[in-house]
């Protein structure tokens, strides 16, 4: 005789995989006119597994407690080394706060780093600061002109000028 599976009477709301594909599942779910979230652990290709299951303000508090966690977690990782490894490579003159500053914004935009080594930056996260760091400074011009009443195309008039007089002055004093 086959035995087949009882029927899901849950009304599913939503499903999304336990930190990555493979590792478990959430479902988000209505029993009896609660809302219940059941998440199964059971990571590809090993024996181990564990479900559980959440009421949403169960799971908020959970996500916080991950959250605040893993910013002390990603902060640890902020070591003198690291911060002297970014300063040479890539935001020279920096400060120690400034780069602090740099990372946790970056950290927060895309979600977390991770270091190539130990102090050491995978080099497209170090250009993502350089970049950031310009783009910033870039901003504050514009909102200083922009106040200033001075368009782009004034500015460029104006560079263009001041470098016909550099050259003027440079090549009067050859």
């Amino acid at each position: 005789m086959v035995k087949l599976p009882e029927p899901d009477t849950r009304e599913i709301i939503a499903r999304a995989p336990f930190v990555e594909e493979g590792v478990g599942e959430m479902v988000a779910h209505i029993l009896h006119g609660d809302a219940h979230i059941d998440v199964e652990i059971k990571p590809f290709e090993t024996e181990m597994y564990a479900q559980f299951d959440l009421l949403p303000k169960e799971a908020r508090r959970l996500a916080a407690d991950l959250v605040r966690i893993a910013d002390i977690a990603q902060q640890a990782m902020w070591t003198p080394k690291l911060l002297a490894n970014v300063r040479e490579r890539y935001l020279p003159g920096a400060t120690d706060a400034e780069i602090v500053e740099q990372l946790n914004r970056m950290v927060e935009r895309v979600g977390g780093l991770e270091l190539m080594k130990p102090g050491v930056l995978y080099p497209q996260d170090g250009y993502e600061l350089t970049r950031q760091a310009h783009r910033q400074v870039v901003d504050r011009i514009a909102g200083v002109l922009s106040e200033a009443g001075v368009t782009l195309g004034e500015l460029e008039s104006v560079v263009r000028d001041l470098r016909k007089v550099q050259r003027a002055e440079t090549e009067d004093a050859l």
